[in-house]
């Protein structure tokens, strides 16, 4: 059976600090790629080993996105809030809205960036990467080894989407596909207080990741609403709420799968 695992990617140059870096966050370790079984995840430590800040890159399944997360000793919002903000690999800043969250149980503050592919491939060649949170300062990470880290990532993605049969030649042999009803999941209770307050609404669908129990493993934006706490709310409740009737092979065995949702719509009555 396939088996997810992780790699370490070393640095390929002297951790030794610019005088022009000045106000650059420095590794303080190597890049390390998890292969998790509902995603893949690049993530590495900057700053002090004290309080270290960690810049984290994940893929969507399919590839065509990326987040980018910054994770800073501290407390995040007990609920995820949203603000504008950009990146930037040194072409000019790439806008996109943001998630800030922690929670009250949480030792981090979190803010999830997401990017499209082609954008994420301009780290490819770029010596920092600047993350900017609306009214919050902005943070700025030295680069290293990213095209190899890069490859690191989309081979990690190839192999995920074969562990969940959604490659090209595992997909036939899925001879049932997963069955479950997502809209039924949803109440008017779980309509997030920032969107309320922004009077927010949008549609959204899903790539969802569905184990051989019938589980959510995995819920991962396809087509954005527009608001990202909207996305994060709607994966939310899938996840915890969601049952489906598993993939079967032409045996009957129950298999992984993916599926992806029906449009999710959030809309302000009155």
């Amino acid at each position: 059976m396939f088996q997810r695992f992780g790699a370490v990617l070393a640095a390929t140059a002297a951790m030794v600090p610019s005088p022009s870096f000045a106000d650059v966050l420095h590794p303080i370790a190597n890049w390390v790629v998890d292969y998790r079984e509902d995603q893949c995840l690049a993530s590495r430590d900057y700053g002090s080993a004290a309080k270290p800040v960690t810049l984290g890159i994940r893929p969507a399944p399919t590839g065509e996105t990326y987040e980018l997360l910054v994770a800073r000793p501290g407390h995040g919002p007990d609920y995820a809030t949203e603000s504008k903000g950009a990146v930037d690999f040194g072409k000019g800043p790439i806008r996109a809205w943001l998630l800030s969250y922690g929670g009250k149980t949480s030792k981090s503050d979190i803010y999830q960036f997401r990017i499209t592919a082609a954008e994420m491939e301009q780290a490819s060649s770029a010596a920092t990467v600047t993350v900017s949170p609306e009214g919050a300062p902005n943070l700025t990470f030295e680069l290293r080894s990213m095209p190899a880290l890069l490859k690191g990532l989309k081979d990690c993605t190839a192999d995920l989407r074969k562990y969940w049969n959604s490659d090209d030649t595992n997909f036939r042999t899925i001879a049932t596909q997963a069955k479950g009803d997502i809209r039924s999941v949803f109440t008017a209770n779980d309509y997030p207080r920032d969107a309320i307050q922004r009077n927010q609404g949008g549609t959204s669908q899903f790539l969802l990741l569905i184990d051989e129990k019938g589980a959510v493993a995995g819920c991962h934006v396809m087509i954005p609403s527009g608001v990202p706490v909207l996305d994060a709310m709607s994966c939310q409740v899938i996840r915890k709420r969601a049952k489906f009737t598993p993939a079967r092979d032409a045996e009957g065995h129950s298999v992984r799968s993916s599926v992806i949702t029906p449009p999710i719509v959030w809309r302000m009555e009155g």
